[in-house]
């Protein structure tokens, strides 16, 4: 399972989150992890928007070590994040887009920035959690 959808008008979102909602839904994560993917992934959209007018999201399955998560994406041709590790960490207490990014930290398992050429790429996983209560 494996989508990409392009980032060129605020109004983009709605139909992505919709999309990765549905995906996630069919992966088998509870409502909750819906969610707060859906939720991860408006923020960094909205990012694109706000710093970099336009790009991309890649959203697919993905299969590690006896585990099954929703891998995201997000690739723009923005100015890039120069200081990333400290606005995730919570060590750059500014407002905008470290706030969004530091919620997206805390609602997703794992969050990177993967080196590109220019403008910023960021990608978050969300683990199925198998165990049932």
């Amino acid at each position: 399972m494996r989508k990409t959808f392009q980032i060129n008008y605020e109004w983009d979102i709605v139909h992505i989150r919709s999309e990765v909602r549905e995906m996630a839904r069919e992966m088998g994560f509870d409502e909750l992890d819906q969610a707060r993917i859906v939720q991860s992934v408006s923020e960094l959209a909205r990012n694109v928007i706000q710093y970099a007018d336009h790009g991309n999201i890649l959203v697919e399955a993905v299969d590690e070590e006896e585990r099954r998560g929703i891998k995201v994406q997000v690739q723009d041709a923005g100015p890039g994040i120069a200081n990333f590790d400290e606005i995730t960490k919570g060590k750059k207490q500014t407002f905008g887009e470290t706030s969004g990014l530091q919620h997206v930290g805390m609602l997703m398992d794992e969050m990177k920035q993967i080196p590109v050429d220019s403008g910023t790429c960021v990608e978050v996983i969300k683990w199925l959690n198998t165990c049932k209560h």
